[in-house]
């Protein structure tokens, strides 16, 4: 398991709730969703609500997938994954949940480019790009598409 020492933790209320968010990502992504919500968009958002089970390839183990945002849209519920690291372990769990459940998924990334001088992030960046035949979209640059529109409404 990945140790997230290093990340911040953020207790917002965002919608009326108060959550604890493991980053400054899902904390914006929650006012993202709070916004679709007041505008129409989606009918409602869910932090970290319910796991689901997804079952590996090898032996047939159980595992459970926690998605960070389930999201209910008119006709269907949709899981939304905010990823600020995008380990090996991580793209297995997002791919199997994809190939088990009709739920659409998007996964979003503050900031993920192909050329960075990093193998770290070339790796991260390459496993978000096998995951597209799988999943509905992935956002590469939450931050500059989304977020600094937004920025006024975060509390940070």
């Amino acid at each position: 398991m990945t140790n997230f020492g290093h990340v911040l933790k953020i207790t917002r209320e965002v919608g009326g709730k108060i959550y604890t968010y493991r980053s400054r990502l899902e904390y914006r992504w929650a006012v993202w969703c709070q916004l679709r919500k007041e505008q129409g968009i989606i009918i409602d958002w869910w932090f970290e609500d319910a796991p689901v089970e997804i079952e590996t390839k090898y032996f047939k183990n159980k595992k459970l997938y926690l998605p960070d945002f389930t999201i209910q849209t008119d006709t269907d519920y949709e899981f939304e994954e905010t990823k600020g690291w995008f380990p090996a372990a991580a793209y297995t769990k997002i791919r199997l949940t994809a190939e088990q459940y009709d739920n659409p998924i998007t996964l979003i990334f503050a900031a993920l480019i192909s050329n960075s001088k990093n193998p770290s992030l070339r790796a991260q960046y390459g496993r978000a790009k096998r995951l597209e035949p799988y999943v509905k979209r992935i956002i590469y640059d939450a931050d500059k598409t989304i977020f600094k529109k937004i920025n006024y409404m975060f509390d940070l």
